[in-house]
């Protein structure tokens, strides 16, 4: 008696597992390969000479980018920029960042997060976000501090770049307690002789 070549239910089950299985490993790997392939682009495309280092500015918005950088340049501070969450990565990997300054407003780029936490703890970020919920979801992550929206207050990132760079405080107290930037951490704990102190130490 001839067995019938229409598979079992059960069997059919298994096999569509065992290839979905498959196509997300597939994806993974190729995922992965691609991160892995970001450094060797942007020393063939930019060159490790080119990057500056410091601050990293991670948005696709020209007009955000041009304004962070005019902000951190006024400071003193240099900085670079990154298109994505790859690219930013890649970056992070060829040339050495105290902080990064990342949109949220649209993009989640979590792996900013954990790549940082598992590589590079001593880099602070400052995220960019578009509501409380999602503030408090990225300090929760290890944001160092938050501004909000995109047309942010400027003064509030002069005052995270002077408190995190400068004066090295390890997270925004008040934002860290749900509270609104009040740029105390500037105008009450330190001189201007205790900065130049601290530079001279950093030196």
């Amino acid at each position: 008696m001839r067995r019938s070549r229409r598979r079992r239910p059960e069997m059919r089950e298994k096999l569509d597992k065992v290839e979905r299985q498959v196509r997300e490993a597939r994806g993974r790997l190729r995922w992965q390969v691609r991160q892995a392939l970001v450094p060797l682009d942007i020393q063939e495309r930019k060159g490790i000479s080119k990057l500056r280092g410091q601050v990293l500015i991670v948005t696709y918005d020209d007009d955000l980018q041009d304004r962070i950088r005019g902000i951190v340049e006024s400071e003193n501070y240099r900085c670079d920029i990154a298109e994505g969450s790859s690219r930013a990565v890649g970056m992070l990997r060829l040339q050495k960042y105290q902080l990064i300054i990342v949109d949220f407003t649209r993009y989640r780029r979590s792996n900013i997060f954990s790549y940082v936490r598992r590589y590079q703890p001593g880099i602070k970020i400052i995220s960019i976000v578009a509501n409380d919920d999602r503030a408090r979801e990225l300090m929760r992550w290890g944001s160092y501090s938050f501004l909000m929206g995109r047309n942010f207050d400027t003064e509030q990132l002069r005052t995270c770049l002077e408190s995190s760079l400068r004066m090295g405080h390890q997270v925004c107290s008040l934002q860290s307690n749900g509270e609104r930037c009040n740029k105390s951490c500037v105008n009450s704990y330190q001189t201007a002789d205790d900065l130049l102190n601290f530079d001279d130490i950093q030196e």
